[in-house]
């Protein structure tokens, strides 16, 4: 069955394009909320997921208890490596997402890691 639409914070699985060039299935945390797929014809943002911690400065572990149900092997939001898909290349769909106070946290340390900001 062809996805339609994802929903913001939902942790579908995608082929996701690796620092190193590869390109291979993982799982990602859309970001962009449902008015931007509905404006660009199904394109959304999202977040990698990885089960390795190769750039602690740049990952957030996460905890089951963030999720609706846990993840089957632990994993890290990778918060520096973010990317565009449409929701046409969604490979998977297992009714997971973050929560959204979780979510909220997620968001922010993207944006300090990527954009930075003022220091307080």
């Amino acid at each position: 069955m062809a996805v339609t639409r994802v929903n913001q914070g939902e942790i579908v699985e995608v082929p996701f394009e690796l620092p190193d060039g590869s390109i291979l299935p993982h799982p990602a945390l859309v970001l962009s909320n449902e008015y931007l797929q509905d404006y660009e014809d199904g394109l959304f943002y999202a977040v990698l997921i990885s089960t390795k911690n190769h750039y602690p400065e740049f990952t957030i572990p996460i905890e089951d208890s963030w999720l609706n149900k846990p993840l089957s092997k632990s994993s890290f939001f990778v918060t520096h490596i973010i990317d565009q898909f449409n929701v046409d290349e969604v490979m998977r769909r297992n009714n997971t997402y973050l929560k959204a106070r979780y979510f909220d946290y997620v968001v922010d340390e993207i944006i300090k890691n990527v954009i930075g900001g003022k220091e307080e």
